[in-house]
């Protein structure tokens, strides 16, 4: 299980989940494909995921 974070501090999954779907949202990205993205990136080859989830200001880290 990863660790997610806002601004260089740690928060809770479902409040960094809330945020993302709510970037994903508001800038056109459907909400499977938010899901997948969301899933993808807290698995250790989700990097390109990560980095769409860092677009949101979401740090994943999966280590």
């Amino acid at each position: 299980m990863g660790k997610y974070f806002l601004q260089s501090h740690e928060l809770p999954e479902p409040d960094a989940a809330n945020r993302w779907f709510a970037y994903a949202e508001s800038h056109g990205i459907d909400i499977p494909k938010a899901i997948s993205i969301w899933e993808d990136a807290a698995t250790e080859s989700g990097e390109e995921s990560r980095r769409q989830v860092n677009a949101a200001g979401i740090t994943i880290d999966v280590s």
